[in-house]
């Protein structure tokens, strides 16, 4: 499956609309590991945790072919004055088109069952999804097991600031969708 395959599966295994950039890397990241299909999408450490310039390139590309659509959602002003905006992704009827052909796959199946596990682990926001890959992102750099402080500790590293309590819930939805034991978190 290669990457295009692989978000059209996505964006229509979670139900056709992703709402924000964030949440589509995060969603990409989780599936991608569990489903245990790697399309290519080499994630790197980010403002927001492991990010593909990779699978941010293939929605471009899938929006100029006419598959995805990328609807623009401005929110307001915050204090600052800049714009708060979110990006919400959905198939068009031609990408709905692909999806149902990729549909009868064994790498959809996969990709569906992550994305089903993803919403039964805890059906978590985007910034909660953001903290929990963050996190998993940090344990899967270690060969060791980590406690709740030295994930904190790593988090600064990168400059990623997790409040204590935000990393309990996220090592909870790790754990919750299989990716780490109790025994792993430290």
């Amino acid at each position: 499956m290669n990457c295009a395959q692989f978000l059209i599966s996505l964006v229509d295994a979670y139900g056709g609309v992703v709402q924000g950039r964030t949440m589509l890397q995060k969603l990409g990241f989780f599936a991608s590991r569990l489903s245990g299909i790697e399309p290519g999408l080499g994630y790197d450490a980010h403002y927001y945790g492991p990010y593909s310039s990779v699978l941010d390139g293939t929605v471009a590309q899938l929006k100029n072919l006419g598959f995805l659509k990328e609807d623009d959602n401005a929110f307001g002003l915050i204090s600052d004055g800049f714009e708060m905006r979110r990006y919400d992704y959905a198939l068009t009827a031609e990408g709905k088109q692909v999806a149902e052909k990729l549909r009868s796959s064994e790498e959809y199946a996969k990709v569906r069952e992550s994305i089903e596990k993803i919403k039964s682990g805890g059906a978590p926001t985007y910034i909660e999804l953001s903290i929990a890959a963050k996190a998993y992102f940090i344990l899967s750099q270690q060969p060791r097991k980590m406690s709740a402080e030295e994930i904190l500790q790593e988090a600064t590293k990168f400059n990623w600031k997790i409040e204590s309590s935000s990393l309990k819930r996220a090592v909870q939805f790790l754990e919750n969708v299989n990716l780490v034991t109790s025994a792993e978190k430290g």
